[in-house]
């Protein structure tokens, strides 16, 4: 089986936040698809071990901050290769709250959801979301995951549902 055919799929690069006894939270997430337009609804995967996830369950709430090709590339380390149990990674990141849940300003556009459903997997839930809010923040191009990995040249941690064993 040749896994090279996963990086052949479409993915985009978010951040996926929500709040954690009051204070902001989140995680990096390539995993983000349109179920429905019409109720607009939204899934998103997250690994069980990163503390979003269990925010996520406690507040019944998420929202997705589309990246640009144009977004600081410190946000997804920032979000993605540290803990929210060991440090508050809004620290310095500007954002704002939308709807009730926080955005990153440096966002192309955000989704705001109410979780309706999940689904487990063995590593990861996927939270089916109910879209409460959206809008578009500025004129940039979303940012893939192959332009993420081609042209930053970032890489997956393990947490990632995308993590090939060979990119190491």
């Amino acid at each position: 089986m040749n896994t090279n055919a996963f990086r052949k799929l479409s993915y985009g690069v978010y951040v996926i936040s929500t709040w954690d006894k009051g204070k902001a939270t989140g995680c990096t997430a390539n995993s983000v698809m349109q179920i429905t337009s019409q109720p607009a609804t939204i899934a998103v995967s997250v690994n069980h071990d990163n503390y979003t996830n269990g925010c996520i369950r406690d507040t019944g709430k998420f929202a997705v901050s589309v990246l640009g090709e144009h977004s600081a590339p410190s946000l997804i380390g920032g979000f993605g290769f540290r803990s929210g149990r060991e440090c508050d990674k809004f620290e310095g990141v500007e954002h704002e709250v939308k709807s009730y849940l926080p955005v990153l300003k440096d966002a192309c556009a955000y989704i705001v959801c109410e979780v309706i459903d999940q689904m487990e997997t063995d590593t990861h839930t996927v939270f089916l979301g109910k879209v409460l809010d959206c809008d578009v923040l500025k004129d940039d191009d979303a940012m893939t995951y192959a332009y993420y990995h081609n042209v930053i040249k970032g890489k997956s941690p393990k947490a990632a549902p995308t993590y090939l064993p060979e990119e190491q």
